[in-house]
C-alpha cells in the first residue's frame, strides 16, 4: 500500500504549491486512493471472524459502499440536469426528420452545457457556434433552427419568425426534504429553448 499511495501524495503534495489549483490536476490519483482503500477493506472482511473489532469494521465497510452506490447514483440523476445543452441536441434531432434542412445556431449558453462535435451526427445539418451574432441580427433570422438561453426578452426577438420547439431544463440545486423518498427534491428551471423557424417566415 505504501508503495502506491507515497508517490500519490507526493504528487498532490507538489501540485499544492501552485498558486492556481483545480481538481482535474490531481484527479489522475484518485484510482490509486480508491485501491488502498479497497486494499484495506478486503483486510477487515477476510477478519471480521477475528475480534469484535473486526466485525464492527465489516459492518461499516458495507454501510460505506451502500452509502457510496446510493450517491453515486443520486450524483448521476442529478448530473444529467447539469448539460441541458447536450438534452436540446438530442431533441433537435429526435424532433426533425434527418432529410430536412436544418441550419441551428447554437449560443454560448448551450455551447457551454453539453454541446459538442460529438452530438453533431448529422452531416447534412450545419450547426454554427458562431459568437458575433446577437439575438435579434438579422442573420439570425436566416437560421431555420436556434438553440439559445431561455430569457424571454431575448426570445421576444423570434415571436413572429420562430415557435417553440422544446423547452430544455436545468438544475439550480437540491432541498432536502426527509419527509419524502428520496428524501431531497431536485430544483429545475427552464435554462435553454429550442426554436424552429416557422414555414411562412422570410430568409
Amino acid at each position: 500500500s505504501r508503495v502506491l499511495i507515497l508517490p500519490a501524495v507526493g504528487f498532490i503534495f507538489l501540485y499544492s504549491f501552485l498558486p492556481h489549483k483545480e481538481l482535474r490536476f490531481i484527479i489522475y490519483t484518485f484510482p490509486v486512493f480508491n485501491i488502498v482503500a479497497a486494499k484495506g477493506c478486503s483486510r477487515i472482511l477476510n477478519n471480521y471472524k477475528k475480534s469484535w473489532l473486526y466485525k464492527l469494521g465489516s459492518f461499516f465497510v458495507v454501510v460505506h459502499l451502500l452509502a457510496n452506490a446510493a450517491y453515486s447514483g443520486v450524483s448521476l440523476y442529478v448530473s444529467h440536469f447539469n448539460y441541458p445543452g447536450g438534452v436540446a441536441m438530442q431533441k433537435l434531432h429526435q424532433s426533425v426528420p434527418p432529410s430536412t434542412y436544418v441550419s441551428v445556431h447554437i449560443d454560448a449558453a448551450a455551447a457551454q452545457t453539453g454541446v459538442s462535435r460529438f452530438l453533431e451526427v448529422n452531416p447534412n445539418w450545419k450547426y454554427d457556434k458562431r459568437e458575433d451574432l446577437s439575438p435579434g441580427d438579422q442573420l439570425m433570422f436566416s437560421y431555420t433552427h436556434i438553440l439559445m438561453e431561455a430569457d424571454p426578452v431575448q426570445v421576444l426577438h423570434y415571436k413572429t419568425t420562430h415557435r417553440i420547439l422544446a423547452h430544455i431544463a436545468g438544475t439550480t440545486g437540491i432541498t432536502l426534504n426527509f419527509t419524502a423518498l428520496p428524501p431531497f427534491t431536485l430544483n429545475l428551471k427552464s435554462k435553454l429553448i429550442l426554436l424552429e423557424k416557422r414555414p411562412t417566415s422570410g430568409p
